[in-house]
């Protein structure tokens, strides 16, 4: 094996990952130890060297690059973070936030809907989620070919590593057939060296949920199922898959509401007996997007583990652009920071007028008082924010939207109340200290009950999921009346907002291209219709100057 050496994806040699195989001659697969680094030293540390590499791939989830150098040149390399990458084109362009700043130009064009292939930030979401499959690829590859010499008494070991790259790489396939409908396709088998072949969408979805129903099938079969804080496990398998079946009607043209309820249900079931009511919830909303976060996150706390999978961030250890640092100093001026313990505000976003109104506000039309915990931390008319979006620019902040903010750099206790006491560690702008929830069960919660909505299980069962979500927030439960399909969209929308479910959730219940309407949608003040295209983004330029790869429709 020749030296693994930095790996620089720009727009002159981004086909280079369209092979997804080998990586070898382009990866810095260690990023604790900067040097060149062989296969011959391999069997000097074999476990050692395992779980550098494996370091890596979590690495390329949490932070731009190795080392602060970016993996995605041609973008910003902080805008290019997985979290914020999948945020850019998921809640930018829909009802939840918009993009102030005109000066990140490909961004600002997305809240409008206005998007062409050549824009730098499809480029960069694409270019993301292919890296992180070939990292994933390069690893399992790397075990199986035998390269890191591992003795017997660290097989068992690699195979939960290798489980561990395929849970990552299906959650990236997800956004890749999600984002761009035919994708090109490879796993671990593909000949090294060989152009992925562009599959159609619904082939992507069944190898990738043929790929977690084995790897689950494995779990329970004896693997590692309670995984390590900060890794996955069999949790966020089963929540990816519920993930897939939840919306494999868009994908396939073919509902899965059976198959989604089950999984759904094996997951909440495996959870119960702590927590809210013994959901398995945390006791309290904000106990999810507290400093301490880590108590209710699977492999950090003893008692309820809400959050399934964490994108950690440890000031001054683990430093990123996106994940919380994005999603608490993006809604924020400087002025207001400190009152989030942070060490300044970007000034990025503001909420829409319409998802503002979908909160339920005990004082409209003013929209500033509310039972809803989960809206205990935004910045509202009561605050001298605006609900309108009149003008989409930094200068206008507070004067053109809500700032919808749901993470506070502070430590909770566990009676829901705040520790002003202890200040946890923030680093100027570039990092918070908790992590960001990228899957949690209240998520799989409302899947459930949208899948038994539609038929899978009663309409009892469904509103006892929902319930659970609404009183845990210190709502009012809601009658077997009140519960209908357009109550339970909404009900989600106030529970996951930001979380990076929001255009997908509008494509499903058909409200994206047309028959919903917020101010800035397709340009228009108002709002009006999305082209019918723009279900998909298009595939980068870049990348079909560089294959044979066909492009979407309308681009």
């Amino acid at each position: 094996m020749k030296a693994l050496n930095k790996f620089f994806i720009s727009a002159g040699v981004v086909a280079a990952s369209l092979t997804m195989g080998s990586c070898v001659n382009d990866l810095d697969l260690t990023p604790t130890d900067p040097s060149s680094v062989t296969a011959a030293v391999f069997d000097q540390d074999p476990e050692g060297y395992m779980d550098k590499v494996l370091a890596d791939v979590y690495l390329s989830f949490c932070v731009h690059g190795p080392n602060n150098n970016s993996q995605v040149n041609g973008f910003d390399g902080g805008m290019s973070t997985f979290q914020r990458a999948i945020f850019n084109l998921e809640e930018v362009p829909s009802d939840e936030a918009d993009w102030l700043s005109p000066n990140d130009a490909p961004i600002y064009a997305l809240q409008f809907g206005v998007v062409s292939a050549d824009n730098a930030a499809v480029f960069g979401a694409y270019s993301r989620l292919i890296i992180n499959v070939a990292l994933c690829n390069d690893f399992i590859r790397t075990v199986n070919d035998g390269l890191f010499k591992l003795p017997d008494n660290l097989k068992s070991k690699a195979e939960e590593n290798i489980r561990q790259c395929k849970i990552l790489r299906s959650a990236c396939y997800f956004y890749l057939i999600n984002f761009f409908g035919d994708v090109p396709y490879a796993d671990e088998t593909a000949p090294m060296g060989a152009v992925a072949a562009q599959l159609p969408r619904a082939e992507v979805f069944s190898l990738v949920t043929k790929t977690l129903e084995d790897v689950i099938a494995e779990y329970g079969n004896g693997g590692n199922k309670a995984a390590a804080y900060g890794y996955v496990g069999k949790d966020v398998a089963q929540g990816l898959l519920a993930k897939f079946y939840l919306n494999a009607e868009v994908f396939t043209g073919t509902p899965a509401w059976d198959k989604c309820l089950a999984v759904s249900k094996d997951l909440i079931n495996a959870h119960k007996g702590a927590g809210f009511k013994n959901s398995g919830l945390a006791e309290h909303y904000h106990q999810n997007f507290a400093a301490n976060n880590k108590n209710v996150t699977v492999g950090g706390g003893s008692g309820a583990n809400e959050v399934l999978w964490i994108l950690p961030e440890d000031t001054p250890n683990l430093i990123s652009y996106g994940g919380a640092t994005l999603m608490l100093l993006g809604w924020l001026n400087k002025d207001l920071a400190t009152d989030y313990n942070a060490g300044n505000g970007w000034i990025c976003m503001t909420a829409r007028k319409q998802f503002v109104e979908k909160m339920e506000w005990t004082d409209r039309p003013t929209c500033s008082r509310t039972n809803d915990d989960r809206l205990s931390l935004w910045k509202t008319a009561a605050d001298g924010f605006s609900i309108e979006n009149g003008n989409l620019d930094q200068a206008s902040y507070m004067d053109n939207g809500y700032a919808a903010v749901k993470l506070y750099n502070w430590n909770m206790n566990p009676d829901g109340t705040w520790d002003y006491d202890n200040r946890p560690a923030f680093d100027g702008d570039k990092s918070i200290q908790c992590g960001w929830p990228m899957l949690r069960l209240s998520e799989i919660y409302l899947t459930a009950a949208e899948a038994a909505m539609k038929g899978a299980a009663s309409k009892s069962e469904a509103l006892e999921y929902v319930n659970l979500i609404r009183e845990r927030a210190g709502l009012s439960p809601w009658t077997d009346a009140q519960l209908t399909e357009t109550n339970l969209q909404d009900e989600r929308c106030r529970e996951l907002y930001s979380e990076c479910t929001r255009r997908t959730d509008l494509i499903r219940y058909g409200k994206w291209i047309s028959g919903y309407t917020w101010n800035w949608k397709g340009n228009n003040r108002y709002g009006t219709d999305f082209a019918p295209t723009f279900n998909l983004y298009p595939i980068p330029a870049t990348i079909i100057a560089q294959s044979s790869y066909k492009q979407n429709p309308g681009y």
